[in-house]
């Protein structure tokens, strides 16, 4: 994947007439009286945020010696709340256009859909793109992951089924984030690329890669089909295909994750594998497992989410940490995203037939089947990864590894 990226100073520009526009465009509504007096007040502190924004970035761009001090508390303002303004923004502008000039909302969904596809660009292209320290980067993913929730509550009517499951599932949120990680990954010297060219070297071995596939295909069956049973022969020779209900929503709330979390995990990783550069023997383990672990961590804010209970989503937590120790591996050993993201979306899409898409599909008794089912999700696949950490199966991820960090 081809990535061409402008110059900063452009960038510069361009985030500097988002904030102006921001401010305009508050100022407007604040005069036309479109909301009530609590509104107002709030459209007030607003209007001063953004005052102070649009002043401190067009300062830092002006210095001619630059004051650290005052450019790393942009830098940090900018990215601990700027996302966040920009999306709210996107979000009121939007439902505004929607809820007043519904006769051509078709249209108006389009552009609000382009708009989005590359509104967090400019600020992280500004301020995280010169970040490279791992942990302030594995940060700033988590910062600008958290604030396209936002604009999953755009008010596009339920007529358009199609646009509005797109939008309230949060797909083109999805998107959004897996443009702006491919622009970041680009901007820190990174080769992040869904689909990178097979390399067939000497350590490459068909039978691994064979192993890797089937076992892949089993994980991903076991994990389709244990919320309809969790034994193993019911699971792979029993199971009914005639419970599968499909719908719009369980279709798109799986291309979502499929997306969105397949791009911050990977990204998480080319991360990881960067910043432990200087341990060669460890920074592929510790790019597999860390990432892993941010991925299961995730998890965790789906605490209450459709009902889901704490002890649910904490083993909905540790449950997909299996998921995530074998995806990382097939990454790193083919280099190609795309694989891990088709698996994720089945996943998550037979599941969501199956039962519905909700945390509390996860739970925990304490049974003795509990156990057995977390040893085969979890450990499982964790003593696959390991056994791929040797040999010439790691020195393929170990070349992968170079060819993503652009080393050669």
């Amino acid at each position: 994947m081809k990535i061409t990226n402008l110059p900063k100073k452009t960038w510069q520009k361009i985030y500097a007439f988002q904030i102006l526009f921001c401010l305009l465009a508050e100022v407007l509504l604040m005069v036309s009286g479109l909301h009530n007096a609590t509104k107002t007040k709030n459209q007030v502190t607003a209007i001063i945020l953004l005052v102070l924004f649009l002043a401190l970035t067009v300062y830092v761009q002006k210095m001619k010696v630059k004051d650290k001090f005052t450019y790393e508390f942009t830098r940090w303002l900018s990215l601990l709340f700027g996302p966040g303004i920009l999306c709210t923004f996107w979000l009121k502008i939007g439902n505004l256009l929607l809820v007043h000039l519904p006769q051509i909302e078709i249209i108006w969904v389009l552009l609000l859909w382009a708009v989005l596809l590359g509104l967090l660009l400019p600020i992280a292209m500004v301020y995280a793109a010169q970040i490279k320290n791992w942990f302030l980067r594995l940060l700033i993913v988590f910062l600008l992951n958290i604030q396209y929730g936002l604009v999953n509550t755009l008010k596009v009517s339920r007529s358009l089924k199609i646009m509005h499951s797109l939008t309230g599932q949060g797909v083109i949120a999805a998107i959004s984030l897996f443009i702006l990680a491919c622009f970041l990954g680009k901007a820190w010297g990174f080769r992040f690329n869904p689909n990178l060219k097979f390399n067939k070297s000497q350590n490459f071995q068909q039978v691994t890669f064979v192993l890797l596939i089937l076992f892949t295909l089993l994980d991903l069956f076991y994990n389709c089909f244990n919320a309809y049973s969790k034994d193993i022969w019911t699971v792979f020779f029993r199971y009914d295909f005639n419970n599968l209900k499909f719908s719009l929503p369980n279709l798109t709330c799986a291309i979502e994750p499929g997306i969105l979390e397949e791009a911050v995990r990977y990204l998480n990783i080319i991360i990881l594998l960067a910043g432990f550069n200087h341990l060669p023997k460890w920074r592929v383990p510790i790019a597999i497992y860390g990432s892993t672990l941010l991925f299961g961590l995730a998890h965790l804010g789906n605490v209450g989410w459709h009902g889901a209970t704490l002890s649910a989503t904490i083993m909905q937590a540790i449950g997909v940490t299996g998921c995530g120790f074998l995806w990382a591996v097939l990454y790193l050993y083919t280099g190609k995203l795309w694989p891990a993201i088709v698996a994720h979306f089945i996943s998550d899409f037979v599941a969501n037939m199956l039962t519905g898409w909700n945390s509390s599909g996860w739970h925990w008794h304490g049974y003795a089947t509990d156990y057995i089912y977390t040893i085969l999700i979890v450990g499982v696949p964790l003593l696959f990864s390991i056994w791929m950490m040797f040999g010439k199966a790691r020195q393929v991820m170990e070349e992968n590894a170079d060819r993503i960090m652009n080393v050669n």
